[in-house]
């Protein structure tokens, strides 16, 4: 029998004995985890407990359950810098993970106000609403719920959105080229949209990032609403020195006006 330090609760201990098989490589990468059974019989502790310290493991990204498969191990965490604008096909490929992408929406619709104030449209300006999943290696990873100024866009609406990146199909077949991007990211929790489009439970969290895109004509080319899952994938950023933020009095300078809420 494990036996256990009064001074930290016995969930945590646990997490910190599975942290340890995971990260010294007894469990690998995509590796079956134990089942919640299995491992209340390996510490002799009650079934809430042994959830407690797998539901830490899950939300730090060591852990991914499937759902009907089982809970994985999956530690290896795509990393994403948030600073640069990067298509997921290629972010796919610098990490060495076959990219796919199933299209569940495509369509040209007169945008809502909102939207419309947001990209600097006009009257009558339309735009193409488009709905993709993204799959590395066959996992769902992304929902991508973008929207394309259908000017800018018309000249690749007919191509194949599915298995292409649309950003390399514009950069091949327009003249178009990408400038600046205004990114937001927060957490959200899946309803049933992200359970069924991402296999995942209800609940589960989940990154949203809002992009408002430019070209470098100054022109807004798309506004998306991307969740990621965020025990696959995570956000790094980048900042400036202290001493370029501040002034003397200790104020923050250089903040940009552009903001997405």
């Amino acid at each position: 029998m494990i036996s256990f330090s009064p001074n930290s609760p016995k969930y945590y201990q646990i997490y910190e004995k599975l942290l340890e098989k995971i990260q010294s490589g007894e469990y690998e990468e995509n590796d079956r985890f134990p089942s919640d059974t299995e491992l209340v019989d390996q510490f002799d502790v009650s079934r809430g407990t042994v959830r407690e310290a797998v539901k830490m493991l899950i939300n730090q990204g060591y852990l991914v359950r499937e759902q009907g498969k089982g809970t994985f191990v999956t530690y290896k965490k795509i990393e994403q810098t948030s600073d640069q604008l990067i298509g997921f096909s290629e972010l796919m490929k610098r990490n060495n993970i076959k990219p796919d992408a199933k299209l569940l929406h495509k369509e040209i619709i007169t945008p809502p106000e909102e939207l419309k104030e947001r990209m600097h449209l006009s009257e009558d300006d339309k735009v193409v609403h488009i709905i993709r999943v993204r799959y590395g290696d066959n996992l769902p990873l992304i929902i991508e719920r973008s929207y394309f100024n259908y000017r800018l866009f018309k000249p690749i609406y007919e191509k194949d959105l599915a298995n292409n990146s649309i950003f390399k199909l514009l950069y091949d077949h327009t003249e178009i080229r990408l400038g600046e991007a205004v990114q937001h990211i927060e957490a959200i929790n899946a309803g049933e949209p992200e359970h069924q489009m991402l296999n995942i439970p209800i609940g589960t969290p989940l990154l949203l990032l809002k992009r408002l895109i430019q070209t470098k004509s100054g022109e807004y080319f798309q506004y998306s609403e991307d969740v990621y899952r965020s025990d696959r994938i995570s956000f790094t950023t980048k900042t400036i020195s202290y001493d370029r933020t501040h002034t003397e009095t200790g104020l923050p300078i250089d903040i940009s006006d552009q903001t997405i809420s």
